[in-house]
Parts: C-alpha cells; sequence; structure tokens
C-alpha cells in the first residue's frame, strides 16, 4: 500500500486529512491520522505503517465496505412516489436501465457506504440528465453526429480530429465524460471508446473516480467530503468532478437518492 492509498484509507475510515488530503506525502497530518488508527484498534503507536497496521487498515475497509442491501422493488417503488420530484410520478425502461447499471456497478466498484452510492446517482441525474444512460458529447446519438458536433463547436480544444492507430475521435462519452486518447488509454479501452456508453461500465469508470479523487486535483475522493461519521460538505464534494459547478443542484439530487436508498434497506 503506497503512501496516497494509505491516505484514501484513513480518509474512508474517517481519520481525515483536512490540509493536504492523498497527497502522496508522508508528512505530520497523516502521521497523526494514523496514530489515531493505530490508537483506535489498540495497535501499538507508532505512526509507522508496518504490517500490522497495514493489515488493519485492510480489515476495518473489508468491514466497512459491504455491499447495501438495497431492496430494488422498494427503491424504484420510492422513486416512483413523487417523493422524487427529479423523476415526477413515473420511469421509463431505459431510465430503469440506467440506474440499474448504476447499481450494478456500486455492487463491484462501490465502497458498500448509502452517501458515496447516492451521490454517485446524483452525478448521474446531472451529468446526464433524467434519462440515467450515458451519453455522447453534445447528447449526439451517432458517432457521426458527435465527430460533427465537436468539429463544429470545439475544434480548439484538441480532441476533435480522429487520433492514434483506430481513428476515432476521443469526445466525451460516458456519465462523467471521458476526454482525450490518453484518458481512453489509461482506462484500457481506447480501441473501443464507444464502451463507456454501456451503463455499467460507465458507472464503474464514474465510482472509481469520485472514489480515488482522481479528477481532483489534490487526490481527494468522496470520503474526503462525505464521511462516513460526519456532516456532508456537499458544496466540495463536487471537487470531485468539476470544480463546484452546479452543486446545489447535485445536492439536491443526493438527498432525494438518500431518501430512496433509506426506503429501500430499512
Amino acid at each position: 500500500m503506497d503512501t496516497a492509498a494509505l491516505q484514501r484509507a484513513l480518509i474512508a475510515l474517517d481519520y481525515p486529512l483536512p490540509r493536504f488530503g492523498a497527497d502522496g506525502d508522508f508528512g505530520g497530518e497523516t502521521r497523526s491520522a494514523m496514530q489515531a488508527f493505530q490508537r483506535a484498534v489498540g495497535l501499538p503507536v507508532t505512526a509507522k505503517p508496518d504490517a500490522a497496521t497495514i493489515a488493519g487498515l485492510r480489515e476495518a475497509l473489508a468491514k466497512q465496505q459491504r455491499p447495501l442491501a438495497i431492496d430494488r422493488a422498494k427503491f424504484f417503488a420510492h422513486l416512483r412516489s413523487g417523493a422524487a420530484p427529479m423523476f415526477g410520478k413515473s420511469l421509463s425502461p431505459g431510465q430503469v436501465r440506467g440506474i440499474e447499471g448504476i447499481l450494478d456497478a456500486f455492487a463491484v466498484t462501490g465502497d458498500g457506504r448509502d452517501k458515496t452510492l447516492a451521490y454517485g446517482l446524483a452525478t448521474a441525474r446531472r451529468e446526464v440528465g433524467s434519462g440515467m444512460v450515458p451519453v455522447r458529447e453534445g447528447f449526439k446519438r451517432t458517432d457521426a453526429e458527435a465527430r460533427a458536433y465537436v468539429l463544429r463547436n470545439f475544434k480548439d480544444r484538441g480532441y476533435a480530429e480522429p487520433v492514434g492507430p483506430w481513428g476515432h475521435v476521443y469526445y466525451g462519452r460516458g456519465i462523467v465524460q471521458l476526454t482525450w486518447l490518453a484518458n481512453y488509454e489509461r482506462e484500457g479501452f481506447a480501441d473501443d471508446p464507444d464502451k463507456a456508453l454501456e451503463p455499467e461500465f460507465a458507472a464503474e469508470l464514474m465510482f472509481k473516480g469520485l472514489l480515488d479523487g482522481r479528477w481532483n486535483g489534490k487526490g481527494q475522493g468522496l470520503a474526503h467530503y462525505l464521511p462516513t461519521g460526519g456532516p456532508d460538505d456537499l458544496k466540495n464534494a463536487r471537487r470531485t468532478v468539476n470544480l463546484t459547478d452546479h452543486w446545489e443542484e447535485i445536492a439536491g439530487f443526493y438527498r432525494q437518492f438518500m431518501a430512496a436508498i433509506g426506503a429501500a434497506t430499512s
């Protein structure tokens, strides 16, 4: 476990690093958090990432990351009840498929926390609209339409032209849209960028980014802003995707999804 991973584990377990987050630097803030963890679980308080401490962190994370036992019938019934105005009183089959993809992805790549699932669903509701399915940039239906759209509107951004050995244009695709060839290569599907349009796969990418802070700049994932045992910082939670734009709208969606999850887990 490298330093950044260790820091993310401490943050996820509610040992915050408020000044620097998961910056990969084993400084005083990280040592203090590690001492607090060691003290809490009965380990020698050394502030060193020894084998026993790493094993303790992994065990604590495993206990925390038990899947949410969501009754999906109750979950969708709540969303259709009018208690979640973001969807009115009905859901189309397409909306259900999109939400199911997010629920399935969370079971694979999530952290087992209701806050993370709710925020992922809220992020999707903002990024792709009420349809809840991955989209191409500009909400275009086909690759040809999306290529024409980015060439017409965003030629100066540098990703409007075909690049790489496969002749694809790496415009935004997905839920939290992935752009640029290098990012598709890093995620391992540059040869088939439309894979980001598959609901479960797109949601897995979203949750990975929300959790490890890869889009944040500070490496601070969602647990830093929405700690399990602490108050939610919904404004800055948006930094896990895109600064703080639209944070209040997403916060409203988040609260509605938290209520739906509560209705489906009680």
